[in-house]
């Protein structure tokens, strides 16, 4: 089971979360979020060892991003606008593409199928700014379904629903932000270790080992 920790806005926290066992440690470039770090987090970011590095961002200039994964040493960034397909291809050159998909009531299936050609496939819960709003979607609708790529689930996880959720959406890991904080962009380092062996737990119960990644750095 792959473990995403998201939104992580200082190196104590990112630290923290590598300890903890994180797989990937997530930092958000994007317009708005109340996590978002500046450029200028680029240096500590890339000094980061233990767990791969991952740039959030929306509706961004490829230029920008491809830019920023430099200077950051990203090994994936992870696109969570309007992005088109052909942004992902152009982008896999340098780091490797998470292409979220906002889900409302229902998964536009047709819309994911154009994004084949990316790492993985990142399941959230639809909101108006694009994700981190710390609700859940019915994890159901991703029961039974085989992916071309393995997913991750997002989308209000806590260390009490993590193993819920995986048991019934079976994904190839989870991504958490705002489920292990204290307020926005500062995480608890006790709910780190508790949401990482929960997730770790479940994903052995029913068998979701996920693939997993090798740093590009």
């Amino acid at each position: 089971m792959i473990v995403k920790i998201c939104g992580l806005t200082n190196a104590q926290d990112a630290r923290a979360a590598i300890a903890a066992g994180a797989d990937m440690i997530g930092f958000v470039f994007a317009e708005g979020s109340r996590r978002r770090v500046e450029a200028d987090a680029c240096g500590w970011i890339s000094g980061l060892r233990g767990a791969l590095r991952v740039g959030v961002f929306r509706d961004a200039e490829a230029a920008w991003i491809d830019s920023v994964a430099a200077s950051a040493g990203l090994d994936l960034v992870q696109l969570h606008g309007r992005e088109a397909p052909d942004l992902c291809v152009t982008l896999g050159g340098r780091a490797r593409v998470i292409k979220a998909i906002s889900v409302g009531s229902t998964i536009e299936w047709d819309r994911v199928a154009l994004y084949d050609n990316v790492a993985r496939i990142l399941f959230d819960t639809a909101s108006a700014a694009g994700g981190g709003s710390g609700a859940t979607f019915d994890w159901g609708l991703l029961k039974g379904r085989a992916l071309a790529q393995d997913c991750l689930l997002a989308g209000g996880l806590t260390a009490e629903n993590v193993a819920g959720a995986i048991a019934m959406a079976q994904p190839g890991g989870v991504d958490v932000a705002s489920g292990v904080e204290v307020s926005p962009g500062r995480k608890d380092h006790d709910t780190l270790w508790r949401f990482v062996a929960a997730a770790r737990n479940a994903g052995d119960r029913v068998g979701c080992t996920g693939r997993r990644e090798s740093a590009a750095r």
